[in-house]
C-alpha cells in the first residue's frame, strides 16, 4: 500500500488508470487505523487515529467519485436521463462498495463526536467574542457569480455578502463572468483568490460561493480566525490588555472546513502570503491536470495536495506514545488533528463556517 501510494503522491495521473483500485487502496489504509485493535481502551490515543483513518477515507472518497460519474454514469439515449449503474463499483473485484466507503465513514464520525470535541482542530481561543474585531486587520470576500443574465441568485446573494461586508468595513470583490473558459467554472475560484491575494493591502481574504450566504451578521471574521488561528494565551492576553495584545498565529495561513464527505472549498480563509500563492499555483497546475475534470473540480484537487503524502507521514507513528490518555505536564488537552493537515491549515467545524 505505501509503495502505491508513495507514487500516487507524485503522479496522481497514473491512479486515474485504475481509479476504484486506489480508492479501494485508500479504504484498506483508513481501515489498518480505526480498526486497530491495539489502541483498544486508550481513548486519547484512539481518536488520533481515527482522525488519521477518517482522511484516508476522504481520498478514497475522492477517486471513487471519480468512477462514480466518469464510468459508472448512465444517460438513457432518448431522454438523457441519468443513472448510476451500482454494480460497476459494487460487483468488481477490489474490495470496496459504495455502502461500504459511506457507512465506515459514518462509524467513524460518529465515534469522532461521541467524545464530545469539536470536529477539526481544537479552539484555540474558544470563548472569543463573536463580534470581535481586530482593527489592526485588513479582511475581504471574494465570490463568483457566473450565471446566465435573469438568474435570481446573483441578485439575492451579492446584497447579502454587501450587506455583511459593508456592517463591518471589509472589502468585496466578485465576479459575474466565467474566469477561464478552459475549465469548468468552478475553477475561477482559484484565480479570483490568486488575483486578491496580489492585492498589497488586505490580510486575510474569505472565499464565499455565490450560493453561500451570511445567516448572523453580528459574527464577525475576526472572530473566527482568532477562535482557531490565535497564539496561544491570547484569550488571557485579551483579558488582561485588550484587543491589541492578541495576535493570529503567524504559522497559520488558511482555516477551512469539511462537510460529511470531505474538505469543503465553498467558503475559506486564506491569509495574503506567498504560502497561500504557492498553494493556489499547484492546486491550479497545468493546463492538462488531470484534476481538471474530476466531478469535484478544485476542491478535489486541494485536499488531494493536502493529504497525498500521508501514507509515508504516518507509516510508523506511534499513537500511543504520542497522545496519551493523560494530559501530561502542560495540563492541556492535545490536539489529535495536528498534523493531519499541513501546519499551515486548520480546520474549523462545518457549523462555523456554512
Amino acid at each position: 500500500l505505501l509503495h502505491i501510494t508513495n507514487q500516487l503522491a507524485s503522479n496522481p495521473e497514473a491512479g486515474f488508470a485504475c481509479s476504484l483500485g486506489v480508492a479501494a487502496a485508500y479504504r484498506v489504509l483508513a481501515s489498518a487505523f480505526f480498526r486497530d485493535a491495539g489502541l483498544a481502551g486508550h481513548r486519547t490515543a484512539l481518536r488520533r487515529a481515527r482522525q488519521i483513518a477518517l482522511r484516508f477515507q476522504h481520498v478514497a472518497n475522492v477517486w471513487v467519485t471519480h468512477v462514480w460519474e466518469k464510468f459508472a454514469r448512465r444517460e438513457e439515449p432518448v431522454t438523457g436521463m441519468a443513472h448510476y449503474d451500482v454494480g460497476y463499483i459494487d460487483n468488481s473485484a477490489w474490495p470496496i462498495s459504495i455502502q461500504d466507503i459511506n457507512v465506515e465513514m459514518t462509524i467513524v464520525q460518529r465515534d469522532l463526536a461521541a467524545g464530545g470535541l469539536p470536529m477539526g482542530h481544537l479552539p484555540r481561543w474558544p470563548d472569543v467574542p463573536h463580534d470581535f474585531r481586530d482593527k489592526r486587520l485588513n479582511l475581504g470576500i471574494v465570490s463568483l457569480c457566473a450565471y446566465p443574465e435573469g438568474h435570481v441568485l446573483p441578485r439575492y446573494a451579492i446584497s447579502n455578502h454587501e450587506l455583511y461586508a459593508k456592517r463591518h468595513g471589509y472589502r468585496y470583490h466578485v465576479g459575474r463572468e466565467i474566469v477561464d473558459k478552459s475549465r469548468p467554472p468552478a475553477w475561477g475560484k482559484v484565480k479570483l483568490m490568486y488575483q486578491a491575494l496580489e492585492e498589497p493591502d488586505v490580510d486575510w481574504w474569505l472565499w464565499f460561493d455565490c450560493d453561500t450566504f451570511f445567516m448572523n451578521m453580528t459574527v464577525t471574521l475576526d472572530s473566527l480566525l482568532y477562535k482557531y488561528g490565535a497564539s496561544k494565551a491570547s484569550g488571557e492576553m485579551y483579558a488582561s490588555h485588550g484587543a491589541g495584545a492578541v495576535n493570529l498565529d503567524p504559522k497559520f495561513h488558511m482555516l477551512v472546513a469539511e462537510d460529511h464527505a470531505m474538505l469543503n472549498t465553498g467558503a475559506f480563509f486564506l491569509r495574503s502570503s506567498s504560502w497561500s500563492l504557492d498553494m493556489l499555483r499547484q492546486v491550479w497546475g497545468s493546463d492538462d491536470s488531470t484534476w481538471v475534470k474530476h466531478p469535484w473540480w478544485e476542491n478535489a484537487a486541494i485536499l488531494w495536495n493536502f493529504l497525498k503524502d500521508n501514507s509515508e507521514k504516518f507509516r510508523n507513528e506511534d499513537q500511543l506514545a504520542l497522545f496519551p490518555d493523560d494530559l501530561g505536564a502542560s495540563g492541556e488537552a492535545q490536539d489529535d488533528m495536528e498534523g493531519i493537515y499541513p501546519q499551515e491549515v486548520r480546520l474549523a467545524p462545518q457549523g462555523e463556517v456554512n
